[in-house]
């Protein structure tokens, strides 16, 4: 018989693309997710992986179990809902977002939640959007805090409902007393000699940088990659490259560096993501309300575009 913990180890390969992601994103040693691999393997009879040297590729018929798991997690996820109810266990809700949402939006929706739930126990996971959504389908979250940039959308999926929380600009973050920061409106191509500091391939907006660029008429020099836009900023300062950035991202800005809006520039929405058919469902109605509130409280560093609720 399959191992259903297995089952949900090959999901996360195949999700993340790489051994090594799925492990940071499981919580396991690399050698660990390999030994499970192996050993759903032997319980399938048929190989389900093939392995490069430094990434991993399903084959036709591991993408075909992974289809049948998350069928599988998602019947165990309503089982695990009904038996919590039945127990007479306190409402739970669940939800998923990135570092920058969680540190500028999610602080502020909870205590406004709390003031009309508070007998509902919300726990908080930090995840990346394309996981985060993947889990909202298979109901390991209930909601998840999620966001797509221009040149990098988020996958158009029949089972997931998406409300528009916030759309703001893109910025180009200088070094301070950079030539190009006395520009009201910065052009991407004057910045086409520059080297680029992008997220990690870890991040779903990996590409961002590098087709924001090439829309704009140039190939980027790329020599670094962050996810931390602390760190990002402290490259910046240094004098390292210049680097995309949402107003999110920019709550604590580097005194090193000079942040300019983009003339014609991309943008970012952020959206709150559960599955079709159960807005009204648990106490998903009272929490997009107080991330709606909490988004038009917040003193954006600069003018931003709010979604209509």
């Amino acid at each position: 018989m399959l191992d259903v913990r297995r089952l949900r180890v090959l999901r996360e390969v195949a999700l993340r693309g790489s051994i090594a992601r799925a492990a940071e994103s499981l919580r396991f040693t690399p050698s660990a997710v390999s030994q499970q691999l192996a050993k759903l393997e032997a319980e399938a009879g048929v190989p389900l992986v093939e392995r490069g040297p430094r990434s991993v590729s399903l084959t036709p018929a591991g993408w075909r179990l992974v289809e049948h798991a998350e069928a599988i997690l998602e019947r165990l996820a309503e089982a695990e809902a009904e038996l919590r109810e039945l127990d007479g266990a306190p409402p739970a809700l669940r939800i998923g977002a990135n570092t920058t949402a969680a540190v500028s939006i999610v602080p502020d929706a909870l205590l406004r939640f709390s003031a009309v739930r508070p007998e509902v126990e919300v726990t908080v996971t930090e995840s990346d959007p394309l996981a985060s959504l993947d889990r909202v389908r298979v109901r390991e979250l209930d909601l998840a805090i999620v966001f797509e940039y221009d040149h990098v959308p988020l996958p158009s999926d029949p089972r997931i409902e998406l409300e528009l929380l916030l759309e703001e600009p893109l910025r180009i973050v200088l070094p301070a007393g950079h030539p190009v920061s006395r520009q009201r409106a910065v052009r991407l191509l004057d910045l086409a000699d520059e080297t680029w500091i992008r997220s990690t391939s870890r991040s779903s907006c990996n590409p961002f940088t590098e087709r924001a660029c090439r829309a704009a008429g140039f190939e980027p020099r790329i020599r670094f990659e962050f996810d931390d836009y602390a760190a990002m900023q402290s490259l910046v300062a240094s004098g390292a490259g210049v680097a995309f950035a949402p107003d999110l991202g920019l709550s604590s800005p580097n005194p090193g560096v000079a942040v300019r809006p983009i003339a014609f520039g991309p943008r970012r929405r952020v959206h709150a993501a559960f599955r079709a058919g159960e807005r009204d469902g648990r106490a998903l109605p009272e929490m997009l309300a107080a991330l709606r509130e909490a988004v038009l409280a917040r003193e954006p560093l600069f003018p931003a575009r709010v979604g209509a609720s």
